[in-house]
């Protein structure tokens, strides 16, 4: 049996220091060795362009800034079906228009892999590459968080099974 293909996406504009965490976040697992069928993508503030990368991918894993108007560092877990019923005061992405329109393009190519989202809370969206300490401090457990959902895919061919918002 093949392995199913699991792509982890993070995505964000490293010049708007925490905004950018999605993609700072893929520093992470350059020292580790990943599972032969884990793919890192860094897909920064790009758009429709992300369909042609994501067709073949069985489940993508987005890491994303989300505007929960909550604490810096909170992690909330979601597909992007949820996205409906969040309160109008989130703001799921910064750029949440790009990842949805890719996600909306690639299903109705009907290439649309099983998504999961990780949004964190941001504490600074000013000029800078450089994070917050309350978002370093969330990439351990997240990085943890991550290998647990490759175990999960590769084991039962799903995502982890726990409550998406945390």
């Amino acid at each position: 049996m093949t392995p199913p293909k699991i792509m982890l996406m993070g995505v964000g504009n490293v010049l708007l220091s925490d905004e950018g965490l999605g993609v700072q976040f893929l520093n992470e697992f350059k020292p580790e060795e990943l599972p032969d069928n884990v793919e890192l993508l860094e897909g920064g503030t790009a758009g429709l362009e992300l369909v042609h990368l994501i067709k073949e991918i069985d489940f993508l894993i987005i890491v994303d800034a989300i505007n929960a108007q909550t604490e810096p560092g909170s992690v909330f877990r979601f597909c992007p079906e949820d996205i409906r019923v969040f309160p109008e005061k989130y703001q799921v992405s910064f750029h949440q228009v790009g990842i949805l329109e890719v996600l909306a393009l690639a299903d109705i190519l009907g290439n649309t892999p099983q998504t999961l989202i990780y949004g964190v809370q941001p504490k600074s969206l000013e000029w800078g590459m450089d994070l917050s300490e309350e978002i370093k401090a969330v990439f351990p457990r997240l990085k943890e968080q991550m290998f647990k959902e490759f175990a999960q895919i590769n084991a039962a061919s799903s995502f982890l099974d726990i409550p998406h918002a945390e």
